[in-house]
């Protein structure tokens, strides 16, 4: 239950501290002076979005917190959000400059953390609750809390899981089974091609420098015979004068040693420069202009150029990449997998998944019989005897769908095979219809307080919240309402911000929401009630203006009846 909560410089509220009891909690007050920034605040501090403009003006951010005191038998719900505490305390700080910040029971968390937390301590009903019944999508929601499926839910979530994880795991095996077809008919194509081209190592290389020497033999046939030329090939050549400087040592040695020293050196260039002077000669015989074998280098220059640009791969590594796809295809065996076995399994997790939606389906139908006269009776009560409340549960055929049940096929996900939708005949005479076509906004009230009064207990939630779910009622209606909130109270801590003296006459803690000036600025303050301002706010309700002596008896007279 909500012991009590902190608002602090959140829109027109400066500062307000309310302590919340057991039982039925109502909250009253004029038009405007603020009763929803109550239902406002504690949403934020329960994880909804917080919006800047809350800040109350001239101010760098508003503070909202909140204490809860939970049951040691739904503490277990917490355990996985990290809670092992009896006393839950949230606090959200919204700020002008950066991201708003959280704690929960002083520790740094996250909204996400706070809205999973939340949704475990509040049920907060209003305005925009009564859209969310509307929806039909959301019946699923509603049925299933009263059915209490989760153990139902669950099991079929768990199959569901199983079994898409398998279908899945066969797409993907197919699809790479595709592929890999496809790159093993590529590797066959262009191992053919490589093959036909048959590039060698080193081949590249060593025809780049063929067509240099071809594209300059007649130049290198002139520069070799020229350099036979200066070394043999002429009268006082290198080789001439290397012989001269041999004799002239030669003769000096014998008179002295130093010019015996330098004849190995004469010697060996002797030897040098006839190895030179062979080499021209070789060479010059070598190299001649061949217009045809240029072109054949040449071409096979551009094929193998083509091949590595075809491949992006450099010379060396296209070399590589052909000894590769070789090897692959040499190990091409098939995967190791078996269709047939996959498909089997898929069909035996279909089988469990079916019947486990099936299981799920026949309890939800039986409870929907249930719901379905527990509304009946809780509308007949309300103010709506003659109301019919039908909840359909069918099922959507569906070709290939996951489901298959008595020789049908049916669509299905993770929350079973059902489409649940709420049907409603307001008035004799009038067909059922679904409930969005024909609900007024009081009736849509007591439908969504009828179905809170059924799930009583159920939801294992400490807190409701009520936000003017009496609109569109009067009278004597809304006094059977109160009476139904009161009797709700007993199963949860409820809160109620009302605008009818018969409903505000039944709280077990009342308060008021008053607007005041100070220092020249709208202030909204919250009051606790004692039992004269009790019956003069009633009074007030009553009259809906000052109270007199007439209304001040009548909102006695209530009290006491509430009694």
């Amino acid at each position: 239950m909500l012991k009590s909560l902190h608002i602090e410089n959140f829109a027109i509220v400066d500062e307000a501290n309310v302590s919340f009891d057991r039982g039925l909690n109502v909250i009253t007050g004029e038009t405007g002076v603020g009763k929803s920034l109550i239902v406002d605040a504690l949403s934020i501090a329960l994880g909804e979005r917080a919006f800047k403009d809350f800040i109350r003006d001239g101010y760098p951010s508003a503070i909202v917190e909140a204490v809860f005191e939970v049951k040691s038998s739904e503490l277990k719900k917490l355990v996985s959000l990290g809670i092992d505490a009896a006393t839950i305390a949230v606090k959200r700080e919204i700020r002008l400059q950066g991201h708003s910040k959280v704690w929960i029971n002083g520790q740094n968390r996250t909204v996400q953390e706070l809205k999973a937390l939340g949704d475990h301590l509040v049920d907060l009903h209003g305005q925009h609750e009564h859209q969310y019944l509307l929806n039909e999508d959301h019946h699923i929601d509603f049925l299933d809390q009263f059915a209490e499926s989760s153990g139902f839910k669950q099991a079929v979530a768990d199959k569901y899981q199983s079994l898409t994880g398998l279908i899945r795991e066969l797409q993907e095996r197919e699809k790479t089974a595709s592929s890999r077809n496809e790159q093993l008919q590529l590797y066959s194509f262009q191992l053919q091609e490589l093959n036909d081209i048959n590039p060698q190592p080193d081949e590249l290389d060593d025809l780049e420098k063929e067509r240099r020497v071809l594209e300059n033999a007649l130049t290198i046939s002139e520069q070799a015979s020229a350099l036979y030329t200066e070394v043999d090939g002429s009268d006082g050549s290198a080789l001439d004068r290397i012989n001269t400087v041999i004799r002239q040592l030669e003769s000096l040695s014998t008179y002295t040693g130093t010019a015996a020293t330098f004849l190995p050196e004469a010697l060996a260039a002797r030897v040098s420069l006839q190895g030179i002077a062979d080499f021209a000669s070789e060479y010059e015989k070598e190299v001649q202009a061949d217009p045809q074998r240029l072109s054949e280098v040449e071409s096979r220059i551009r094929i193998l150029g083509r091949l590595c640009q075809k491949y992006n791969r450099s010379y060396p590594e296209l070399l590589v990449y052909w000894e590769e796809i070789r090897i692959r295809l040499d190990k091409q065996d098939n995967p190791d997998w078996s269709k047939a076995e996959l498909i089997q399994s898929i069909k035996q997790h279909k089988l469990v998944y079916s019947k486990a939606c099936a299981t799920l389906s026949k309890h939800r139908k039986k409870e929907a019989a249930i719901l379905s006269n527990t509304i009946v009776e809780k509308l007949s009560h309300l103010g709506i005897p003659k109301a019919r409340f039908q909840i359909e549960v069918s099922q959507q055929e569906q070709e290939n769908g996951l489901v298959e049940w008595e020789n049908q096929t049916f669509k299905a996900d993770i929350s079973g095979m059902d489409k649940i939708i709420f049907w409603m005949q307001a008035n004799p005479g009038e067909p059922l219809r679904p409930l969005a076509r024909i609900a007024s906004g009081g009736e849509i009230s007591r439908i969504m307080l009828s179905i809170k009064s059924a799930m009583s207990g159920k939801d294992g939630i400490g807190t409701v919240i009520f936000d003017e779910i009496d609109t569109g009622i009067s009278g004597r209606i809304a006094r059977v309402v109160g009476a139904e909130l009161k009797d709700l109270g007993r199963h949860h801590q409820l809160i109620s911000i009302t605008h009818l003296p018969q409903i505000a006459s039944l709280a077990d803690s009342h308060f008021r929401v008053e607007k005041h000036i100070i220092n020249q600025r709208t202030v909204t303050r919250v009051k606790r009630l004692d039992e004269n301002e009790r019956i003069n706010e009633i009074a007030t309700l009553i009259g809906d203006g000052a109270p007199g002596e007439t209304t001040l008896l009548a909102a006695k007279e209530l009290l006491l009846q509430g009694d």
